[in-house]
């Protein structure tokens, strides 16, 4: 099955995060691509409930404020956050790749603070 850029959603999750979410039929595991020029979420921070998620970063740099630390990306890094890490994100032109398993959905993903 193909899905090809042009038929991702485009979500304006912020004012400084667009995700492109691409639409297949697994449950097991979703794909997006992101791009965060700022902070995000814009105030507070936030968790996922229910699934794992792996940012790729393909380009820029940010950082990682996480409840296990702060850690520095930038191309080429990856980083995994478990089930119920607390964080937010600071990027500087930071293009990613976001995996979830399983499927990210908007009810599991919570802003909390």
């Amino acid at each position: 099955m193909l899905v090809k850029k042009s038929d991702a959603t485009e979500i304006s999750n912020s004012k400084d995060c667009t995700v492109w979410e691409y639409a297949y039929p697994s449950k097991l595991f979703s794909f997006a691509t992101a791009l965060i020029n700022g902070r995000y979420p814009e105030e507070k921070r936030t968790t996922n409930l229910e699934c794992e998620e792996v940012y790729y970063v393909l380009s820029g740099s940010g950082v990682i404020h996480s409840d296990k630390g702060d850690f520095e990306i930038s191309a080429g890094d990856l980083y995994f956050f478990e089930k119920g890490e607390i964080y937010w994100t600071e990027g500087h032109k930071l293009s990613l790749v976001l995996v979830n398993a399983p499927k990210w959905s908007p009810e599991q993903h919570k802003i909390v603070d």
